[in-house]
């Protein structure tokens, strides 16, 4: 094989792992498993859930999706690092993304608060849940002040401050 198939395998195992988080945030958020969008990534995971590497769901699910982000990283950067050190960088970029996804959710739910569409589609619904599901613990302690609701500015500190952290612990392993 050659770099470019390497960089297309990477590329697809990529795309795999995107799939696994975006199942982890459905699974630990417990996202309505009826909406169209979920089902189907439910039965996607059917037949990786007989693997059961972990005795709980949600750590089987984060497992394989690092585990596939690591498969990725060892295809293309081998040569170049140990395998601890990209195993390493697959759990942190895999905590990058599942925080990046639920950073999107938060934004488009709070965008949608203001335009509230009166049909609504299975992605908009997972939007509004996921965001709502993220924001009222915190609404519990910050109330809305003059009609404006500050919880999402704290989450956005919140995952701003986490994120820096672990941008800062994958300077330090590469």
């Amino acid at each position: 094989m050659n770099s470019s198939d390497y960089q297309a395998l990477s590329l697809l195992l990529s795309i795999i792992n995107y799939a696994f988080i975006f199942l982890f945030i459905f699974s630990a958020l417990k996202i309505n498993y009826y909406n169209k969008i979920v089902s189907i990534f439910i039965k996607a995971y059917k037949p990786f859930s007989k693997l059961s590497l972990l005795p709980n769901q949600q750590l089987n699910i984060i497992f394989l999706a690092i585990l596939i982000k690591f498969l990725s990283l060892f295809l293309i950067y081998s040569s170049s690092y140990d395998a601890i050190v990209l195993f390493g960088v697959a759990i942190i970029q895999t905590l990058q993304i599942i925080i990046r996804v639920i950073l999107f959710a938060i934004i488009g739910g709070v965008i949608l608060s203001w335009v509230q569409p009166k049909n609504s589609n299975p992605f908009i619904e997972i939007v509004e849940e996921i965001s709502l599901k993220i924001l009222s613990p915190l609404r519990k302690y910050i109330p809305a002040a003059g009609g404006l609701d500050f919880s999402p500015l704290f989450i956005f500190i919140l995952i701003q401050f986490v994120s820096s952290f672990l941008d800062d612990i994958l300077r330090y392993i590469v």
